[in-house]
Order: C-alpha cells, then sequence, then structure tokens
C-alpha cells in the first residue's frame, strides 16, 4: 500500500486561516537533563470533553512546568484519553475555539497539523467511499456572512519514520525524557513495520506535525473532487 503526506494547496483559492486553541492543553514540561521539553506539536483530542474533570483549572492555560509537573498531569489525566494517546508536552483537549476567516476547502489544512473538513465532504465520504473520520465541531467566530460548516478531524498518532532517512543517525534520546531534537530529512521514509493497519489518517509518533494517508483515501478524495489538499508520496520501507 501507498501512503501519502496532506499539503495545503497553494494557491490564492483556499485562503481559510484560524486563529485560536483548544480548550484544554497539557504545559511544557522542562526537562532537568536535556533543558528542553520533549513537545508535540498537533497532537490534539478534540472529542475528549474535561468539563466535569477536577483537574481541568490546571490545564486551562499553556505554559511551562518541572517535568515532574507534567507528568504528574498526564498520569492523572491517562485514563480520559483514547487508548495509546502519546499525551506529549502540548498537546490539547476539547473543542477548538477560534477566530476564522477566508475560503475554505472541502479539506483544509490552517496548519499543516490541523487538518479540517466541511460536513458536507464528510457526508459524501462516508457514504460514497466508506470512509470513516473521527470529528468534532469547532467554536468558530466567522467574519463574513454564510460561514461553512467546518470539523476538525482528529488525527492519531501511530507510525515512524524509518531510521535509514536520518543521514547522520538519530539523536539519542534523552536519558530522562526520552526526547529526541531530530530534524525532519528532506526525504522522509515511513517505517512499514509501524504503519497502523485500516486507519485511513495517522499522524506520526516521531513527527506530530505530519498527517499521513492511505492510498484508498487518497483515491476517494480525488474521486470525489474534493479539493483543498494535495498528496506528496512517501516512501515506505
Amino acid at each position: 500500500m501507498k501512503f501519502f503526506q496532506l499539503l495545503p494547496e497553494e494557491g490564492p483559492r483556499f485562503t481559510g486561516f484560524l486563529n485560536g486553541v483548544h480548550q484544554w492543553g497539557l504545559p511544557g514540561g522542562l526537562c532537568p537533563v536535556c533543558e528542553a521539553s520533549p513537545g508535540g506539536l498537533g497532537e490534539a483530542y478534540p472529542s475528549v470533553d474535561l468539563s466535569g474533570w477536577s483537574h481541568r483549572h490546571e490545564l486551562a492555560e499553556a505554559r511551562q512546568v518541572p517535568l515532574e509537573e507534567y507528568e504528574r498531569l498526564r498520569d492523572l489525566l491517562r485514563p480520559h484519553t483514547p487508548p495509546g494517546a502519546l499525551l506529549l508536552p502540548d498537546s490539547e483537549f476539547g473543542l477548538l475555539r477560534a477566530k476564522a476567516s477566508g475560503r475554505w476547502g472541502a479539506l483544509h489544512l490552517p496548519y499543516a497539523w490541523l487538518l479540517v473538513i466541511q460536513r458536507e465532504a464528510l457526508k459524501r465520504l462516508r457514504e460514497e467511499a466508506g470512509i470513516e473520520l473521527s470529528t468534532s465541531k469547532m467554536d468558530l467566530l466567522f467574519r463574513g456572512s454564510s460561514p461553512p460548516e467546518l470539523l476538525e478531524v482528529e488525527v492519531h498518532p501511530c507510525g515512524r519514520l524509518h531510521d535509514s532517512c536520518f543521514l547522520d543517525g538519530r539523536e539519542r534520546p534523552c536519558e530522562r525524557c526520552g526526547r529526541q531534537g531530530d530534524i525532519l530529512p528532506d526525504i522522509p521514509i515511513l517505517d512499514g513495520s509501524t504503519l497502523p493497519v485500516g486507519q485511513d489518517l495517522f499522524r506520526l509518533v516521531d513527527f506530530t506535525t505530519l498527517i499521513i494517508a492511505t492510498e484508498r483515501f487518497v483515491e476517494a478524495v480525488n474521486r470525489l473532487g474534493l479539493e483543498g489538499v494535495v498528496f506528496k508520496e512517501v516512501p515506505v520501507t
């Protein structure tokens, strides 16, 4: 099976933009050994409603804390999140609240790590192609009249890049927090042994800003004429 990275369609046709954050987020956790935070930009679970959780106020504002404090909150939060969630520092939860503007594609990437879909496109993917996606409403304040009905697609981390695409080798993980400071290779290659089965969209565990689609998903989007994103094949080994 082939796999593809999702990229925004370039040009003036689709200018949709969001400025906001999810309701809650884990803080950054400063490691005492490597003096960095093993952050997970892009890891988000909009379907996770923490409104009844007693510790939700501790996730209400973005902040940097000692690694031990982040780990305490992560462990308290884990029973309320999907199985296998990474829960890296700065991962987010709950509805996305944002100001919105511009022209939106059927599928849209206002940021490389955030996939948005119009409700009609979601319906067509499900009914005409058998593609099921986990989506959540967003709390959006639009400029202008007749705004589109947009949904956030929840894309879970799964799969990694293959070690062979790091020409100088991967950095050794921090002995305390596990962080690897690798830079995204010019030619990324997926590690086939880590890729999910039966999951049409996923983001990478080691590069959570990269959203990957299966060949089945790409063919469905192209056949249905759903515009707004483009696909770049990523080799697998």
